[in-house]
């Protein structure tokens, strides 16, 4: 009875392989699905390269560009070509006679700048040391020997 139950639960031969092959089958399509994933990821990460590469370009030139347009400015805003340039619209410098100052009501100019002092400076007239101490030898002595009264 014991072989009866083993061989009527043993399997086909035929089903065996099929089960093995249906294993490998899934095994190498979840490989084609990884590779194909993979390779997606990867053209996207190379096209995106591409397209940093090409913005770096553009940068580049328009940061020259951006140079080249300083420079001319700076050509065109020189002393030199701005007086020159003013000659010919008809300006000429203007003499002492003829500035006119305007003076505008209720316009309170900025005081003028005036440095800080720098750190551990002392203000101008003071030595920093107590009035007790500010009397000079000769003023000690004359006090002393002089007689004016302001002994204690």
């Amino acid at each position: 009875m014991r072989n009866w139950h083993k061989q009527a639960f043993r399997q086909a031969p035929w089903r065996v392989e099929m089960r093995s092959a249906g294993g490998t089958m899934l095994g190498l399509t979840a490989l084609l699905i990884i590779g194909g994933m993979y390779l997606t990821v990867s053209s996207k990460v190379a096209q995106a390269g591409r397209q940093l590469m090409t913005l770096e370009v553009r940068r580049q030139e328009l940061l020259q560009g951006n140079a080249d347009l300083h420079a001319n400015l700076a050509e065109l805003t020189t002393p030199e070509r701005l007086l020159e340039r003013a000659r010919s619209l008809g300006f000429k410098p203007a003499g002492p006679n003829e500035i006119e100052y305007i003076e505008v009501e209720g316009y309170a100019p900025q005081p003028a700048f005036v440095a800080p002092r720098p750190l551990g400076s002392l203000e101008p007239g003071s030595t920093g040391l107590s009035p007790a101490f500010t009397e000079t030898l000769g003023a000690w002595l004359s006090r002393l020997f002089g007689g004016d009264g302001d002994r204690q």
